[in-house]
């Protein structure tokens, strides 16, 4: 009985395509995962967050919103940042956020504003925003501002900014500002999230509550348990 050896005859690109809905059925999958991995658009103009939880309305991305014909200018407005922020503290800088927090009409956008003051020689200490990029631009003064590369290079990327000057903070990493010069600096920065977060490293490691134990921190930093107790017994500000 002879087979059948129709197929060997046949050109290359048919049996290329019998191939085809698997590669098609991988880049469909592999597209997905990608579209997902993203923060989804909102499908509304806006939603004016509510704090007021008693109130009904629709629960979106951490707050609840309020009617949309019910919005008004003031939803979308904030003053803060006209205003020179209070430096007189240990850290010499103050920083004025306005989030979703401050402008209710932020929520849902991805999007919020900071202004950093800094008095002669005043820090920004080493921070990390969970949850959002920085982008920063220099108002007023001279700024010496870095951030550190994650495991296992920890490798400093610095620069030094004079007014005008921008520089980016990927999002997590650990950054800083220090006011170089010997009189006032000014900063303005945008952050690609409506609530960044901010995790200040100093604060949250030795003042925790309740503190996090001497053992602990005595062997992560290799110091001493007396040292220990005495950065823990500092007045960390919250800046």
């Amino acid at each position: 009985m002879l087979k059948n050896h129709s197929n060997l005859n046949k050109p290359a690109y048919y049996h290329n395509t019998m191939a085809s809905p698997i590669l098609l059925a991988f880049a469909v999958l592999a597209f997905t995962s990608f579209v997902l991995a993203s923060d989804p658009s909102p499908l509304q103009d806006f939603c004016v967050a509510l704090n007021d939880t008693k109130l009904d309305g629709v629960f979106v991305n951490g707050k609840f919103c309020k009617d949309p014909k019910l919005a008004t200018a003031n939803d979308f407005f904030f003053s803060g940042l006209r205003m020179q922020g209070n430096t007189s503290n240990q850290l010499g800088s103050m920083v004025t956020p306005a989030n979703v927090d401050q402008i209710p009409g932020l929520n849902t956008l991805g999007i919020s504003l900071v202004r950093i003051d800094y008095a002669p020689y005043g820090l920004n200490p080493p921070h990390t925003h969970p949850r959002a990029t920085e982008a920063l631009v220099v108002l007023e003064g001279t700024l010496s501002v870095g951030f550190v590369t994650s495991n296992p290079d920890n490798r400093l990327i610095t620069k030094v900014l004079y007014q005008g000057d921008v520089f980016v903070f990927p999002e997590g990493l650990i950054h800083f500002q220090f006011n170089i010069g010997k009189t006032k600096a000014v900063a303005f920065a945008g952050l690609s999230s409506q609530n960044p977060g901010v995790i200040t490293i100093a604060k949250s490691v030795f003042g925790s509550n309740p503190p996090i134990s001497d053992d602990v921190l005595a062997k992560a930093f290799q110091i001493d348990k007396k040292m220990v107790d005495y950065l823990q017994a500092q007045f960390w500000t919250n800046n």
